[in-house]
């Protein structure tokens, strides 16, 4: 389908202080966007670390983590501000990336 959208990511099991990721999506037969990505520990707590494109990282710090979802914020940032990893039912992850609190966003859902 030359319309058709897919966005796929894929994360290695977490090793030492750091998970690493990799997304792509795909328009028809064509890769319109990649993002290299990473969850790492520092000293001062759990980072999300985004690279859309290959371009230099952004990071996110762990605010909140209930076991089912884990919401990374960066106020500083123009957009997003906040990026939230659910875990649904059925083995099913949301990802939601916003301007914080209560703004409108884009919520994405994941099956393996």
């Amino acid at each position: 389908m030359k319309g058709s959208l897919l966005i796929e990511e894929r994360w290695t099991e977490p090793a030492s202080n750091m998970m690493l990721g990799v997304s792509r999506t795909v328009r028809g037969d064509k890769v319109v966007e990649f993002e290299f990505l990473r969850i790492e520990a520092r000293a001062d707590g759990l980072y999300y670390v985004a690279q859309p494109g290959g371009r230099p990282p952004t990071d996110f710090k762990l605010t909140r983590w209930d076991g089912t979802e884990a919401i990374f914020e960066n106020p500083r940032h123009d957009f997003p501000k906040r990026v939230i990893y659910r875990r649904m039912p059925d083995n099913v992850v949301t990802a939601r990336v916003d301007g914080g609190a209560g703004t409108k966003g884009q919520e994405f859902s994941f099956r393996p």
